[in-house]
C-alpha cells in the first residue's frame, strides 16, 4: 500500500506501516552523481609543473647514480679506495684512537657496520 502525495511542493511516498496505519513520508532517492576525477590530480592544486620538475630531477639523479657506479669500476685502486672506503675508515680510526677499547678490531668492525649508511649515499 503505497500512495504518492504532494506536500510542500515535494513528491513524497507514504509507506504502509503495517496493520492499517501509514508510516512516515519518505522522499525519493536523489539520482546518483558521477564524480569526475581530473586526468592529473595535481592540476587542481596547481602542482603539475612542480611535480613534473621533481620527477624529471629524480630521473636525472637516478641516471647519474648508475653512471657513477660504472665510473667506480673504472677507477684506479687508490682513487676507488679514496672515494669508497677511506672516509668512513678515517672517521672510524679517529673514534677508535679516542676511545681506545680493549678489542680494537671488533670495535672498528662494529663502527663500520653501524655507520655505513651515512657513507653509502656518497658513493
Amino acid at each position: 500500500m503505497e500512495a504518492e502525495q504532494m506536500m510542500e511542493g515535494q513528491p513524497q511516498v507514504l509507506r504502509g506501516a503495517g496493520r492499517g496505519g501509514w508510516g512516515r513520508p519518505v522522499r525519493p532517492a536523489e539520482p546518483r552523481r558521477v564524480l569526475q576525477v581530473p586526468e592529473n590530480p595535481h592540476a587542481e592544486y596547481g602542482l603539475t609543473e612542480n611535480v613534473e620538475r621533481i620527477v624529471e630531477n629524480e630521473k636525472i639523479n637516478a641516471e647519474k647514480t648508475s653512471k657513477q657506479k660504472v665510473d667506480l669500476q673504472s677507477l684506479p685502486t687508490r682513487a676507488y679506495l679514496d672515494q669508497t672506503v677511506v672516509p668512513i675508515l678515517l672517521q672510524g680510526l679517529a673514534v677508535l684512537a679516542k676511545e681506545r677499547p680493549p678489542n680494537p678490531i671488533e670495535f672498528l668492525a662494529a663502527y663500520l657496520l653501524k655507520n655505513k649508511s651515512q657513507f653509502e649515499d656518497r658513493n
